[in-house]
């Protein structure tokens, strides 16, 4: 089974402009024809981004089952987190939080079903200090090790190739891209690779690709991947 997975981080669905767009995150996303998207900076009921539940939102504008994992709480109902858009069911999911310094981090786990064949897929949005990445990288290292079965694992890592979190991460799994060729931020000049997609044994990569847009700062990472072993 062949799936195309995207990793983009919308920012509140706040363009290069400044201006907060539903309509444009999904339209970026639309144009990629994703069957798995991973979400991060994901606004829910928040007033800077108009009180909207994104997640649900962008999901029914793309007819995609969502779940949502908020990470922060401000206030009494504003929510900021990450998120999982899958044209297939999504069968169980849960949400963990990452050991962090500051704003708190995530890691959202869902459990999707494929016909016969279910596959784990997993969103995250690592912190700004390398050694608090790197404690968020082992957390997330010990969650994978009790997951049995097809995985794939996407985010902002905040990290480039090369560097600490990443490769930590590359003892376990296998990264879809680690060269600079696939930027991804800033959005409208992007110098930095710091988004993600990597992979369990199970999978074997087709190809990458970067989509241009100002919906966000960051640019969508795209990946085909297609199923080998099931088990």
């Amino acid at each position: 089974m062949k799936l195309c997975v995207v990793t983009y981080n919308i920012r509140n669905c706040r363009g290069v402009n400044g201006k907060v767009s539903l309509k444009a995150v999904a339209s970026t996303i639309a144009g990629i024809k994703p069957d798995i998207v991973g979400l991060q900076e994901v606004d829910c009921f928040n007033p800077r981004s108009g009180f909207a539940n994104q997640a649900a939102r962008l999901g029914g504008m793309l007819g995609m089952y969502y779940v949502y994992g908020p990470n922060v709480t401000w206030g009494c109902i504003a929510r900021f987190g990450n998120a999982v858009l899958s044209r297939y069911p999504i069968i169980n999911w849960q949400n963990y939080l990452l050991p962090s310094r500051g704003q708190k981090r995530g890691l959202l786990l869902t459990k999707i079903k494929l016909g016969r064949k279910s596959i784990f897929f997993l969103v995250t949005h690592l912190g700004l200090s390398r050694q608090e990445r790197l404690k968020q990288v082992d957390q997330i290292l010990k969650t994978i090790g009790g997951v049995s079965g097809p995985l794939l694992l996407c985010g902002d890592l905040n990290a480039r190739p090369g560097d600490g979190e990443v490769n930590r991460l590359q003892t376990m799994l296998q990264t879809c891209d680690l060269s600079n060729a696939e930027l991804t931020f800033p959005a409208d000049y992007p110098k930095y690779k710091i988004d993600y997609i990597f992979h369990s044994t199970h999978w074997v990569l087709a190809e990458t690709k970067v989509f241009t847009s100002h919906a966000s700062d960051h640019l969508p990472l795209a990946a085909a991947v297609e199923l080998v072993h099931a088990k």
